[in-house]
């Protein structure tokens, strides 16, 4: 599967892989220079890193670093409230599988409201069973309050193969807003959400996914909030956006098309923006750009922004 990450082993001249990780989970191997032995970096969504020493066959010499959950741990207070999200997957319309992780309230019995968490663009992966640090661990309060959960990985998105990523090839905003709807509609068949109170957020990437879902489906997505969105692609790294999206002068139509401002005035929900003035990857001009389109269309929203801040 995607969402986990295993050692394997397999003869030189082929025949059967064997599994050598047993644990379910993420891990991550690092051999010694003669390959005798390896240390491997465990961990899984509820579970922080846990670093060990093995054989070259998997079996465990010893532990490095246990960070076993006991009565001293910081996290130990907390693992009472903590809800262990499913992570599966549902298919689209047009059969493709994308998978998805769900942090559910203890009370099923009535509507909650949903955060949709994203990032949808290329090289990334935010479905898989490892530890997601402090936004794992903020996944985890927003659980607490009451909140849905959810995140899927888009076609675009990492560990899927080249096929998978490439329909967003010069058209970035498209295909992964596409399954984003998809993922609220598998969310609407769920009788514990609240389908009129679905909010949507993300960073980067996932701050322009979040400011197309706001534009484009605002039927589905009632509320959004975009941490330092791109907002024209002509003003992101050339290294990484003519790879996906070709050359701004060739390519003009779809630079513009994958550029949020066609589908800014379409705007209903509530939308938060903010961005760090300093920010030297998604340039802060992203965001004035789009203060300033907003503002001449007469469409209110609301903005943080953080002076010195990268």
């Amino acid at each position: 599967s995607p969402t986990q990450k295993h050692l394997y082993k397999v003869a030189l001249t082929g025949g059967d892989i064997t599994k050598v990780t047993q644990r379910d989970g993420f891990h991550g191997i690092a051999f010694s220079k003669d390959a005798s032995v390896y240390v491997d970096s465990f961990s899984t969504t509820n579970t922080p890193q846990q670093v060990s020493l093995h054989k070259a066959t998997g079996e465990q010499l010893t532990w490095l670093n246990e960070n076993k959950i006991d009565a001293n741990h910081p996290l130990k207070p907390y693992q009472q409230n903590w809800i262990k999200p499913t992570i599966a997957s549902f298919n689209t319309q047009d059969g493709t599988e994308i998978f998805y992780r769900l942090y559910k309230p203890t009370n099923t019995e009535k509507q909650h409201p949903v955060i949709v968490y994203l990032y949808g663009g290329p090289g990334a992966q935010v479905v898989k069973d490892s530890w997601g640090g402090n936004r794992g661990l903020l996944m985890q309060y927003w659980a607490n309050k009451g909140y849905v959960v959810f995140s899927i990985d888009n076609r675009g998105s990492e560990a899927r193969g080249k096929a998978f990523e490439d329909p967003l090839y010069k058209k970035m905003g498209s295909v992964e807003l596409d399954d984003q709807v998809e993922g609220v509609k598998f969310l609407h068949s769920l009788p514990y959400v609240d389908k009129n109170r679905i909010g949507v957020y993300g960073h980067s990437y996932g701050g322009y996914m979040t400011l197309m879902a706001m534009f484009k489906a605002g039927d589905y997505f009632k509320a959004g909030v975009a941490g330092a969105p791109v907002t024209d692609w002509g003003l992101y790294d050339t290294h990484y956006t003519e790879r996906f999206m070709g050359h701004p002068k060739t390519d003009a139509e779809a630079y513009q098309a994958s550029s949020v401002f066609p589908y800014a005035k379409d705007l209903t929900g509530d939308l938060l923006i903010y961005h760090g003035m300093a920010d030297d990857n998604v340039l802060f001009t992203n965001s004035t750009k789009l203060y300033k389109h907003l503002q001449d269309l007469a469409i209110p929203f609301e903005s943080m922004d953080y002076p010195g801040k990268k």
